[in-house]
């Protein structure tokens, strides 16, 4: 089946079908960013590193919720239209988005400030269990399938776009402020600026029709419960497995070289913290420029090729790589971003529309949800906290680079299952 889309209404898909993932991940990574802040004002303690550590505790609990999102939202999606979940999903994150950026510090009320942030990081997590996984099948049910990759790698573009927002607000946001006006008031404008782009992507968002696939399948008999099919069907259960792994080895990668790289660069190698956000902001910047070029060729080369090659590079690289960043010297920082960077482009966009072209419309919603939010919950929301345990269990700041090199050699048997569905209808 092919969707005929004028040069204006696939502007409206790909920019309506993508503006809240944007908005998503600016909200959600916005706390890690503002993580050494947060600690201290949530979780205040003598020991920085305790800090640190239960504030990422949070952060990986909101990663854990995930799945529920996605079972949550992929019932909604697949039962009742993608529109109405991304709908949905959106203002799960704008009320706890707004709520956080009002909320009382420990030194006002309490052991209730952390229990009520916690309580907001959840809601935050089960929104981005249905967001980032509905706007790529969003946007894929409307692709002509010989640039399927082309038109779904604009969905983690803007995540990197989203998240290289979030870095560069969290940069202005630091060098704006005293540190007691950071602490006192400073670090809540970055939520309320994410509340604003919640309701601007919201009132987009509804003016969105529903995609073609979902049209065409409203008139079949649709699985009541699509999880329970998933897992009770030996093919689809194999899918699955496959979208769990891909997906785990998509969140260490991502967590670690673009969410916990400006702690790591602060906290264990001693950079300022202008200086990491910079060094951050830069590479996401290349990487959302190599996304979409990968996105491109995708449609043209072996897949498996360009994940292969990734794959490989991840388990060579990291050692030394991580050798680079440890050395004190900014331009080595730069050139281990750079490579670590070009690697995961390759992974990134390939390994997304490898996922999702993993089940048919009546339960990809469902099953790219759960799939890609369980590997992401289990590993990449934990990768920050392992990341940081690793280094003081081991006190070897180079420890999380053979995290990195475990999560290569689990992605290349991976890779050999998958299927390739270039040009080919998802239906």
């Amino acid at each position: 089946m092919q969707a005929s889309t004028s040069k204006v209404a696939v502007w409206h898909i790909i920019i309506g079908g993508t503006i809240g993932n944007f908005t998503e991940w600016y909200n959600f990574l916005l706390f890690g960013y503002l993580a050494s802040v947060i600690s201290k004002l949530f979780f205040p303690s003598d020991d920085a590193l305790l800090s640190l550590t239960l504030t990422f505790t949070l952060f990986a609990l909101s990663f854990l919720v995930r799945p529920l999102g996605g079972i949550l939202f992929g019932w909604i999606g697949d039962t009742y239209g993608r529109q109405r979940a991304l709908v949905i999903s959106l203002v799960f994150i704008a009320a706890p988005t707004f709520l956080i950026g009002c909320l009382p510090t420990y030194n006002t009320i309490g052991i209730t400030s952390p229990i009520l942030l916690c309580i907001l990081r959840i809601c935050q997590g089960l929104s981005a269990g249905g967001e980032h996984t509905g706007s790529a099948i969003y946007v894929a049910e409307y692709a002509p399938s010989n640039q399927r990759t082309l038109w779904v790698s604009t969905v983690p573009l803007s995540a990197a776009l989203g998240i290289l927002m979030s870095s560069i607000a969290s940069l202005i946001i630091v060098n704006s402020f005293t540190e007691t006006q950071l602490l006192s008031w400073g670090w809540r404008t970055g939520y309320w600026a994410g509340t604003l782009l919640c309701l601007i992507s919201l009132a987009l968002r509804l003016t969105l029709p529903e995609t073609p696939y979902f049209k065409e399948m409203e008139e079949e008999v649709k699985h009541r419960f699509p999880l329970s099919y998933l897992i009770k069907t030996p093919a689809t259960l194999k899918n699955l497995l496959l979208v769990f792994s891909l997906a785990s080895c998509f969140g260490v990668f991502y967590q670690l070289l673009f969410i916990w790289m400006p702690t790591y660069l602060t906290t264990v190698n001693h950079y300022t913290y202008l200086t990491a956000l910079l060094v951050n902001s830069i590479f996401m910047l290349f990487l959302a420029c190599l996304i979409v070029i990968v996105g491109y060729w995708g449609d043209y080369i072996n897949r498996k090729l360009l994940l292969s090659i990734s794959c490989i590079g991840f388990f060579i690289f990291p050692y030394p790589l991580f050798l680079l960043l440890s050395s004190g010297t900014l331009i080595n920082v730069y050139l281990a971003m750079g490579l670590f960077t070009i690697l995961f482009s390759l992974f990134l966009p390939i390994s997304f529309v490898c996922m999702l072209e993993s089940f048919n419309t009546q339960i990809r919603y469902t099953g790219l949800s759960f799939g890609f939010n369980m590997g992401l919950a289990i590993f990449g929301g934990t990768c920050p906290l392992i990341a940081t345990w690793l280094i003081e269990v081991t006190g070897n700041r180079i420890a999380p680079a053979f995290y990195l090199m475990l999560f290569s050699l689990i992605a290349l048997p991976t890779i050999f299952f998958i299927q390739d569905k270039r040009g080919q209808c998802i239906g």
